[in-house]
C-alpha cells in the first residue's frame, strides 16, 4: 500500500490491497478529518492530454472538497492494461478509470454507436452531444453493471499509420497487419472490410509490436500517436480521421454511493473540468504535434475521406440499427449543430 495510505483509505480498493486495513465508508473518514485518496489508472503516459486532464480533475478535487480528497494518479498503464482496469473499476479494486466507448458496449450494445465511422463532422459536433442531458443518459447505461459514468473525456478523431506503404485510397490497406482496439468485434469489421488483417492489442503494447514489425500499423488520434511516439517506428500518417471517440471516465459505482451528496457533486464536476482541459490541450496542440511527427521523418497524407466513409459506412449503421435499433442515432442526428 503507498507509503500515505497509513492516514487514509482508498475507498472500494484497501481491503482488496492490504488485508484487516480497511477502515469503512470515505464520509466517516471525512467526518473524522481523514482523507479520501481515489485511485485514478489510465492507459497513456505522462506526456498525452488525459494525464493533462488528470491533473486539472486532481487539482479542482482538492480545491473543492478544502484538501480533504485527493486524486491518486497511476498512468502509464502501471496498473494493468485498459481491460483489466476496466475489470478492476467493477470489481471495486481500482476506483477511476476511464476508456474508449468500445470498452463498454459489451455491457450496453448501444454505445457501439461511436464506432460508427464518420458519425461526426467534427470534434466540436461531438462535444455538444456528449455534454448535452442526452450525453447525461448515454453514461446512465453503466450504471445496473456497477459502474458510474462520471463525464465523457476526450479520445479524439481517429487516423491510421503504418509503415509498409502510403495509405491514400481504401485499396492500399488491403493485406495490413494493422492493431485494433482489443474487445471491439466492430473495428475487426471496419478494418477488414477494408483488407486489413486486424490484430487486437492493449495501448502499451503497441510500440514494441510496431518497432518490431509484429504489426504494420495502427490508428489513433493525432495525439496518442504523438505521445506514443509511434512516429519512431512508423513511416506514414492518412489523415483518414475516420471515428471520432469520446473517452468514458468510469467510477466503482459503491464507491460513488459512499460519497456524500456534496462529494459526488465535486467528482462529477472536476471530471467534466479535467475533461474541458484535455480536449483544449488536443485542440490547442495537433497542429504542432503533426508539424513536430513531419520533422521527424513521417510522412502526412491528405486523403479523400468520401472513399473511405462509402467503402464502410453504410454497412457498419446497417448493422449497428439491425443489433440496437436506431433511436440512439436518431436522437444524435437531432442534435447535431
Amino acid at each position: 500500500m503507498h507509503k500515505f495510505y497509513k492516514v487514509v483509505m482508498s475507498f472500494g480498493v484497501a481491503a482488496a490491497l492490504v488485508a484487516g486495513l480497511f477502515v469503512g465508508q470515505s464520509e466517516a473518514l471525512v467526518k473524522s478529518g481523514k482523507k479520501t485518496i481515489i485511485r485514478v489508472g489510465n492507459e497513456t503516459g505522462k506526456t498525452d492530454s488525459q494525464y493533462v486532464g488528470l491533473e486539472v480533475m486532481a487539482a479542482q478535487v482538492k480545491k473543492l472538497s478544502k484538501g480533504t480528497m485527493e486524486l491518486e494518479l497511476n498512468p502509464g498503464s502501471v496498473l494493468g492494461s485498459g481491460p483489466a482496469m476496466v475489470d478492476m473499476v467493477k470489481d471495486g479494486s481500482l476506483d477511476i478509470y476511464m476508456g474508449g466507448a468500445g470498452f463498454f458496449a459489451a455491457w450496453d450494445g448501444r454505445l457501439f454507436v461511436f464506432d460508427i465511422p464518420y458519425l461526426f463532422s467534427s470534434a466540436q459536433q461531438a462535444h455538444a452531444i456528449l455534454d448535452s442531458d442526452f450525453g447525461a443518459e448515454m453514461l446512465s447505461t453503466l450504471e445496473p453493471f456497477g459502474i458510474k459514468g462520471l463525464a465523457f473525456w476526450e479520445n479524439g478523431i481517429r487516423n491510421v499509420t503504418n509503415s509498409v506503404r502510403p495509405i491514400k485510397t481504401p485499396n492500399d490497406i488491403k493485406g495490413l497487419k494493422l492493431r485494433i482496439m482489443p474487445n471491439n468485434p466492430v473495428h475487426v469489421k471496419i478494418w477488414t472490410m477494408f483488407g486489413a488483417k486486424p490484430q487486437p492489442l492493449t495501448f502499451s503494447a503497441i510500440y514494441d509490436a510496431l518497432k518490431n514489425k509484429t504489426v504494420d500499423g495502427q490508428e489513433h488520434p493525432i495525439s496518442a500517436i504523438y505521445s506514443g511516439k509511434f512516429y519512431e517506428v512508423q513511416k506514414y500518417m492518412s489523415l483518414t480521421r475516420h471515428i471520432y471517440g469520446p473517452l468514458i471516465m468510469i467510477m466503482n459505482k459503491s464507491s460513488f454511493d459512499s460519497l456524500t451528496p456534496e462529494q459526488q457533486k465535486i467528482m462529477i464536476e472536476a471530471s467534466k473540468a479535467g475533461a474541458a482541459a484535455q480536449r483544449k490541450f488536443i485542440s490547442d496542440n495537433e497542429a504542432k504535434f503533426t508539424a513536430e511527427m513531419k520533422n521527424a521523418g513521417m510522412e502526412i497524407i491528405e486523403v479523400n475521406a468520401d472513399a473511405f466513409r462509402n467503402k464502410v459506412r453504410p454497412t457498419i449503421e446497417k448493422d449497428y440499427i439491425k443489433q440496437n435499433g436506431d433511436a440512439w442515432l436518431k436522437r444524435i442526428e437531432s442534435l447535431k449543430k
